[in-house]
Protein backbone atom coordinates (compact mmCIF):
# COMPACT_ATOMS: atom_id res chain seq x y z
CA UNK A 1 0.00 0.00 0.00
CA UNK A 2 1.09 3.38 -0.97
CA UNK A 3 -0.35 6.82 0.87
CA UNK A 4 -2.04 8.53 -1.68
CA UNK A 5 -3.18 12.60 -0.27
CA UNK A 6 -3.68 10.91 3.10
CA UNK A 7 -5.60 7.42 2.17
CA UNK A 8 -3.64 4.81 0.60
CA UNK A 9 -3.89 2.67 -2.78
CA UNK A 10 -2.71 -0.89 -4.12
CA UNK A 11 0.90 -0.42 -5.60
CA UNK A 12 2.21 -2.23 -9.07
CA UNK A 13 5.21 -2.01 -9.67
CA UNK A 14 7.66 -4.23 -12.38
CA UNK A 15 10.82 -3.50 -11.03
CA UNK A 16 12.60 -5.10 -7.81
CA UNK A 17 11.80 -2.70 -5.64
CA UNK A 18 8.39 -3.18 -5.87
CA UNK A 19 9.45 -6.62 -3.56
CA UNK A 20 9.67 -4.40 -0.74
CA UNK A 21 6.70 -3.22 -0.24
CA UNK A 22 4.78 -6.47 -1.97
CA UNK A 23 4.00 -4.49 -5.17
CA UNK A 24 1.62 -6.81 -7.81
CA UNK A 25 3.84 -7.29 -11.10
CA UNK A 26 1.53 -7.29 -14.23
CA UNK A 27 4.28 -7.10 -16.66
CA UNK A 28 5.26 -10.74 -18.01
CA UNK A 29 8.82 -9.18 -20.26
CA UNK A 30 7.06 -8.22 -23.14
CA UNK A 31 7.93 -5.11 -25.29
CA UNK A 32 8.11 -2.54 -23.20
CA UNK A 33 5.57 0.04 -24.27
CA UNK A 34 2.80 -2.75 -23.72
CA UNK A 35 3.86 -3.35 -20.00
CA UNK A 36 3.30 0.39 -19.83
CA UNK A 37 -0.16 -0.10 -20.65
CA UNK A 38 -0.42 -2.96 -18.78
CA UNK A 39 0.71 -1.20 -15.45
CA UNK A 40 -1.96 1.19 -16.30
CA UNK A 41 -4.39 -0.97 -16.76
CA UNK A 42 -3.17 -2.98 -13.49
CA UNK A 43 -3.56 0.21 -11.54
CA UNK A 44 -6.70 0.52 -12.11
CA UNK A 45 -8.95 4.05 -10.74
CA UNK A 46 -6.37 3.80 -8.00
CA UNK A 47 -3.81 1.99 -7.80
CA UNK A 48 -0.28 3.56 -7.47
CA UNK A 49 2.67 2.57 -10.20
CA UNK A 50 5.99 1.99 -9.07
CA UNK A 51 8.86 2.26 -11.82
CA UNK A 52 11.81 3.57 -13.35
CA UNK A 53 13.08 5.17 -16.55
CA UNK A 54 15.47 2.40 -17.14
CA UNK A 55 13.35 -0.47 -16.69
CA UNK A 56 10.71 1.87 -18.55
CA UNK A 57 12.94 3.38 -20.96
CA UNK A 58 12.23 6.69 -21.73
CA UNK A 59 9.31 6.27 -24.63
CA UNK A 60 7.95 3.92 -22.34
CA UNK A 61 8.23 6.28 -19.17
CA UNK A 62 6.77 9.18 -22.04
CA UNK A 63 3.32 6.74 -22.98
CA UNK A 64 2.86 5.59 -19.22
CA UNK A 65 3.05 9.22 -18.26
CA UNK A 66 0.56 10.05 -21.13
CA UNK A 67 -2.45 7.72 -20.10
CA UNK A 68 -2.12 8.86 -16.89
CA UNK A 69 -2.29 12.43 -18.06
CA UNK A 70 -5.31 11.28 -20.07
CA UNK A 71 -6.60 10.05 -17.12
CA UNK A 72 -6.06 13.40 -15.07
CA UNK A 73 -4.17 10.67 -12.43
CA UNK A 74 -1.28 11.90 -10.27
CA UNK A 75 0.27 7.82 -9.45
CA UNK A 76 3.86 7.73 -10.57
CA UNK A 77 6.77 6.87 -8.56
CA UNK A 78 10.04 7.01 -9.69
CA UNK A 79 12.72 5.24 -7.99
CA UNK A 80 16.55 6.55 -9.10
CA UNK A 81 15.46 9.24 -11.74
CA UNK A 82 18.39 9.53 -13.45
CA UNK A 83 17.42 11.04 -17.12
CA UNK A 84 20.32 13.27 -17.56
CA UNK A 85 19.85 15.35 -20.59
CA UNK A 86 17.31 13.86 -23.16
CA UNK A 87 16.78 14.91 -26.95
CA UNK A 88 14.21 17.98 -27.41
CA UNK A 89 11.58 15.69 -28.17
CA UNK A 90 11.46 13.64 -25.12
CA UNK A 91 12.69 16.40 -22.84
CA UNK A 92 9.60 18.80 -24.09
CA UNK A 93 7.39 15.31 -23.25
CA UNK A 94 8.85 15.37 -19.86
CA UNK A 95 8.48 18.83 -19.18
CA UNK A 96 4.84 18.07 -19.72
CA UNK A 97 3.76 15.19 -18.52
CA UNK A 98 5.77 14.40 -15.61
CA UNK A 99 5.05 17.43 -13.17
CA UNK A 100 1.59 16.34 -14.10
CA UNK A 101 1.66 12.61 -13.00
CA UNK A 102 4.85 11.98 -10.81
CA UNK A 103 3.43 11.27 -6.93
CA UNK A 104 7.03 11.74 -6.13
CA UNK A 105 10.63 10.59 -7.60
CA UNK A 106 13.71 9.67 -6.15
CA UNK A 107 16.85 11.34 -6.69
CA UNK A 108 20.62 10.37 -5.75
CA UNK A 109 22.11 13.91 -5.25
CA UNK A 110 21.02 17.06 -4.43
CA UNK A 111 22.87 18.28 -7.51
CA UNK A 112 19.85 16.28 -8.94
CA UNK A 113 17.12 17.53 -7.32
CA UNK A 114 18.02 21.12 -8.33
CA UNK A 115 18.70 20.23 -12.09
CA UNK A 116 15.65 18.10 -12.50
CA UNK A 117 13.14 20.59 -11.35
CA UNK A 118 14.54 23.11 -13.01
CA UNK A 119 14.61 20.99 -16.71
CA UNK A 120 11.40 18.96 -16.47
CA UNK A 121 9.40 21.45 -14.35
CA UNK A 122 8.63 19.08 -11.49
CA UNK A 123 8.05 20.43 -8.24
CA UNK A 124 11.38 20.03 -6.23
CA UNK A 125 8.77 18.66 -2.96
CA UNK A 126 8.12 16.18 -5.22
CA UNK A 127 11.71 15.04 -6.02
CA UNK A 128 13.43 13.19 -2.79
CA UNK A 129 17.19 12.61 -2.32
CA UNK A 130 17.88 9.57 -1.30
CA UNK A 131 21.49 8.35 -2.12
CA UNK A 132 23.05 5.10 -3.55
CA UNK A 133 24.16 2.41 -1.08
CA UNK A 134 28.04 2.24 -0.71
CA UNK A 135 28.15 -1.56 0.39
CA UNK A 136 26.16 -4.41 -0.91
CA UNK A 137 25.24 -6.25 2.71
CA UNK A 138 23.42 -8.74 0.33
CA UNK A 139 26.51 -9.88 -1.30
CA UNK A 140 29.30 -9.81 1.43
CA UNK A 141 28.56 -9.87 5.57
CA UNK A 142 32.16 -8.30 5.94
CA UNK A 143 34.06 -5.61 3.86
CA UNK A 144 37.23 -7.80 1.75
CA UNK A 145 40.15 -6.44 2.93
CA UNK A 146 42.08 -5.02 -0.60
CA UNK A 147 45.34 -6.99 -0.11
CA UNK A 148 43.71 -10.56 0.00
CA UNK A 149 45.09 -13.15 -1.83
CA UNK A 150 45.03 -14.14 -5.55
CA UNK A 151 44.06 -10.44 -6.68
CA UNK A 152 45.86 -9.80 -10.29
CA UNK A 153 45.19 -7.11 -12.92
CA UNK A 154 43.93 -4.07 -13.34
CA UNK A 155 40.25 -3.83 -15.22
CA UNK A 156 37.98 -0.25 -16.38
CA UNK A 157 34.32 -1.02 -17.00
CA UNK A 158 31.30 0.62 -17.45
CA UNK A 159 28.03 1.23 -19.90
CA UNK A 160 27.65 5.35 -19.47
CA UNK A 161 29.64 8.13 -19.39
CA UNK A 162 33.05 5.94 -20.02
CA UNK A 163 35.82 8.28 -21.11
CA UNK A 164 37.73 4.74 -22.65
CA UNK A 165 40.03 6.83 -24.67
CA UNK A 166 41.82 8.57 -21.61
CA UNK A 167 42.29 5.14 -20.48
CA UNK A 168 43.70 3.79 -22.98
CA UNK A 169 46.16 6.79 -23.65
CA UNK A 170 47.01 6.61 -19.82
CA UNK A 171 48.16 3.26 -20.42
CA UNK A 172 49.97 3.48 -23.61
CA UNK A 173 53.80 2.09 -23.34
CA UNK A 174 53.30 1.61 -19.87
CA UNK A 175 52.65 -2.32 -19.68
CA UNK A 176 49.56 -1.82 -17.31
CA UNK A 177 48.43 -5.42 -16.41
CA UNK A 178 45.02 -3.52 -17.49
CA UNK A 179 41.49 -4.63 -18.93
CA UNK A 180 38.88 -3.20 -20.18
CA UNK A 181 35.24 -4.18 -20.20
CA UNK A 182 33.07 -2.81 -22.31
CA UNK A 183 29.80 -2.73 -24.09
CA UNK A 184 29.72 -4.80 -27.53
CA UNK A 185 28.71 -1.41 -29.30
CA UNK A 186 32.06 0.22 -27.82
CA UNK A 187 34.47 -2.54 -28.85
CA UNK A 188 35.02 -1.75 -32.33
CA UNK A 189 35.84 1.63 -31.81
CA UNK A 190 38.65 1.09 -28.89
CA UNK A 191 39.96 -2.39 -29.67
CA UNK A 192 42.76 -1.28 -32.31
CA UNK A 193 44.05 1.78 -30.05
CA UNK A 194 43.70 -0.57 -26.81
CA UNK A 195 45.64 -3.17 -28.72
CA UNK A 196 48.33 -0.65 -29.62
CA UNK A 197 48.73 0.83 -26.28
CA UNK A 198 49.00 -2.97 -25.09
CA UNK A 199 44.99 -3.08 -23.32
CA UNK A 200 42.80 -5.76 -23.25
CA UNK A 201 39.53 -5.40 -24.45
CA UNK A 202 36.18 -7.52 -23.24
CA UNK A 203 32.59 -6.80 -23.95
CA UNK A 204 29.29 -7.91 -23.28
CA UNK A 205 30.61 -9.75 -19.91
CA UNK A 206 27.81 -11.60 -17.83
CA UNK A 207 27.03 -10.02 -14.61
CA UNK A 208 28.43 -13.21 -12.29
CA UNK A 209 31.28 -12.91 -14.19
CA UNK A 210 31.90 -9.02 -14.08
CA UNK A 211 31.35 -9.40 -10.57
CA UNK A 212 34.29 -12.25 -10.09
CA UNK A 213 36.43 -10.63 -12.51
CA UNK A 214 35.77 -7.13 -10.36
CA UNK A 215 36.27 -9.33 -7.11
CA UNK A 216 39.63 -10.74 -8.08
CA UNK A 217 40.96 -7.43 -9.11
CA UNK A 218 43.63 -5.54 -8.14
CA UNK A 219 42.66 -1.85 -8.85
CA UNK A 220 39.64 -0.30 -10.80
CA UNK A 221 40.34 2.59 -13.43
CA UNK A 222 36.41 4.87 -13.46
CA UNK A 223 37.38 7.34 -15.98
CA UNK A 224 34.40 9.09 -16.98
CA UNK A 225 33.25 12.30 -19.27
CA UNK A 226 32.00 14.84 -17.70
CA UNK A 227 28.32 15.10 -18.52
CA UNK A 228 25.48 16.61 -16.33
CA UNK A 229 24.27 12.85 -15.51
CA UNK A 230 24.64 10.62 -12.73
CA UNK A 231 27.03 7.78 -13.50
CA UNK A 232 29.81 5.60 -11.56
CA UNK A 233 28.05 5.60 -8.49
CA UNK A 234 27.96 1.70 -9.03
CA UNK A 235 30.73 1.05 -9.94
CA UNK A 236 32.05 2.87 -6.98
CA UNK A 237 30.03 0.43 -4.67
CA UNK A 238 30.86 -2.63 -6.21
CA UNK A 239 34.66 -1.91 -5.89
CA UNK A 240 33.65 -0.55 -1.80
CA UNK A 241 31.89 -4.04 -1.51
CA UNK A 242 34.30 -6.62 -2.98
CA UNK A 243 37.58 -4.48 -1.45
CA UNK A 244 38.67 -3.01 -4.39
CA UNK A 245 40.87 0.35 -4.76
CA UNK A 246 39.40 3.20 -6.95
CA UNK A 247 40.92 5.77 -9.59
CA UNK A 248 38.13 8.00 -10.20
CA UNK A 249 37.94 11.27 -12.20
CA UNK A 250 36.29 13.81 -10.29
CA UNK A 251 33.23 14.33 -12.78
CA UNK A 252 29.66 15.92 -11.30
CA UNK A 253 28.42 12.63 -12.00
CA UNK A 254 29.63 10.94 -9.04
CA UNK A 255 29.26 13.54 -6.58
CA UNK A 256 28.13 12.64 -2.89
CA UNK A 257 30.56 9.18 -3.73
CA UNK A 258 34.01 10.28 -3.80
CA UNK A 259 35.21 8.99 -0.81
CA UNK A 260 34.47 5.95 -2.34
CA UNK A 261 37.55 6.06 -4.16
CA UNK A 262 41.21 6.31 -2.90
CA UNK A 263 42.72 8.66 -5.65
CA UNK A 264 40.60 11.38 -8.11
CA UNK A 265 41.82 13.52 -10.69
CA UNK A 266 40.51 15.60 -13.02
CA UNK A 267 38.67 14.75 -16.06
CA UNK A 268 40.59 14.08 -19.76
CA UNK A 269 43.79 14.09 -18.13
CA UNK A 270 45.95 10.87 -19.20
CA UNK A 271 48.98 12.06 -17.26
CA UNK A 272 47.40 12.50 -13.98
CA UNK A 273 45.47 9.89 -14.78
CA UNK A 274 48.79 7.71 -15.39
CA UNK A 275 50.53 9.57 -12.20
CA UNK A 276 47.38 8.63 -9.99
CA UNK A 277 47.21 5.42 -11.30
CA UNK A 278 51.07 4.15 -10.51
CA UNK A 279 50.95 5.92 -7.44
CA UNK A 280 48.90 3.88 -6.04
CA UNK A 281 50.19 0.42 -7.54
CA UNK A 282 53.23 1.74 -5.86
CA UNK A 283 52.58 2.68 -2.21
CA UNK A 284 51.12 -0.58 -0.22
CA UNK A 285 50.91 1.30 3.05
CA UNK A 286 49.83 4.01 1.86
CA UNK A 287 47.21 2.46 -0.54
CA UNK A 288 46.17 0.40 2.98
CA UNK A 289 45.29 3.42 4.76
CA UNK A 290 43.38 4.66 2.40
CA UNK A 291 41.01 1.42 1.91
CA UNK A 292 40.69 1.43 5.61
CA UNK A 293 38.95 4.98 5.33
CA UNK A 294 36.90 3.86 1.94
CA UNK A 295 35.62 0.63 4.42
CA UNK A 296 34.60 2.92 7.65
CA UNK A 297 32.61 5.09 4.70
CA UNK A 298 31.11 1.76 3.23
CA UNK A 299 29.78 0.94 5.69
CA UNK A 300 28.04 3.42 6.82
CA UNK A 301 25.06 2.88 4.08
CA UNK A 302 24.83 -0.50 3.07
CA UNK A 303 21.85 -2.13 1.29
CA UNK A 304 19.82 -3.13 4.28
CA UNK A 305 19.64 0.91 5.14
CA UNK A 306 18.66 2.01 1.42
CA UNK A 307 16.34 -0.34 0.90
CA UNK A 308 14.93 0.79 4.11
CA UNK A 309 14.41 4.02 3.14
CA UNK A 310 13.07 3.41 -0.49
CA UNK A 311 10.33 0.93 1.12
CA UNK A 312 9.34 4.10 3.48
CA UNK A 313 9.67 6.42 0.41
CA UNK A 314 7.11 4.52 -1.66
CA UNK A 315 4.67 3.95 0.68
CA UNK A 316 4.81 8.03 1.50
CA UNK A 317 7.17 8.22 4.42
Amino acid sequence: MVTVNGSTAEIVSDIRYGQLVDAHDPTDGGHRLVESVRLVRAAGSAGTILTNEGRRSAAGLVLLAALLWVARRRALVLTEFLPGRRGRLVTWAYRFLLPRVVLRAQVMTGWERDDYAQRYRIERSRLVVIPFYRFDDRLVDEPVPWERAGREGWISTGRNSCDWDTVIAAAARRDWPLTIICPSAERARIETPAAVAGVAVRSDVPRPEHDALLADAELLIVALKDRSVSAGHVRLMSAATFGVPVVATAVRGIQGYEELAVRLVPVNDPALLREAVEGVASDPEALRREMARVREHALERPYSVYAAEIAAFVRGG
